[in-house]
């Protein structure tokens, strides 16, 4: 075997370990959010979602646009739960709000290196993670309403 041959194939090898390693993270940040209550439990899918984003991003690199759809569509339903749970709650919602701009701008960045077939589908789910900051900024900034009689 050449030196370019086994530098490739270690440069292989250590993608493949990081690859598995943010896949266990990720199995467990879902079974963490399982198990956390009320605003925690918000916040943890938070950033279950923005985390996802790295996975999609790579899953498109890798030429897998099946499961980079997928896993936006993971994202979308990461995101949802965090926003319903932080506006039922009333817990947490500034964090799970950094969360979703953190995924929302990752969503961004990454739309620019996509295919343009693949790109409304990422852009829907960016717009989605904007309408659920701003919910969240509403609940926690808005003025209260005044009863009328």
């Amino acid at each position: 075997m050449s030196w370019r041959s086994l530098i490739l194939l270690s440069v292989l090898m250590n993608q493949l370990t990081l690859c598995l390693l943010a896949q266990a993270d990720l199995e467990k940040l879902k079974a963490d959010a399982e198990k956390a209550q009320g605003g925690q439990q918000g916040k943890i899918y938070a950033e279950l979602a923005d985390r996802l984003v790295a996975l999609a991003n790579q899953q498109f690199t890798a030429g897998n646009s099946v499961q980079g759809h997928e896993t936006v569509r993971d994202i979308l339903q990461y995101a949802t739960k965090a926003h319903d749970i932080a506006l039922r709650t009333k817990d947490d919602r500034k964090q799970v709000e950094i969360h979703l701009r953190q995924a929302q701008r990752h969503l961004e960045d990454m739309k620019r290196t996509l295919a343009a077939e693949d790109r409304p589908a990422v852009d829907d789910v960016e717009k989605k993670l904007a309408q659920f900051r701003q919910e969240l900024l509403d609940s926690m900034f808005a003025p209260k309403k005044k009863d009328t009689k």
